[in-house]
């Protein structure tokens, strides 16, 4: 998962990276740091953030961001 897709979600839903961060139980430095590609998502949070906001949603977000 890129930082792109997470920041293009995040902000599609109307979080600031602070509630973000509440969500999936990490700091908001991290979900800054994950933002910026300054740091890798683990996988704990990756599924953490699938199950947040279903495989299915952040497949069309990656598709629509590819296409634009």
């Amino acid at each position: 998962m890129d930082s792109k897709l997470i920041r293009f979600i995040r902000q599609s839903r109307g979080l600031s990276q602070q509630e973000l961060a509440d969500l999936l139980g990490v700091s908001k430095t991290l979900v800054c740091l994950i933002e910026k590609n300054k740091k890798n998502i683990s996988d704990n949070v990756s599924k953490k953030f699938r199950s947040t906001f279903g495989s299915e949603y952040i497949e069309k977000c990656r598709a629509f961001l590819e296409q634009n």
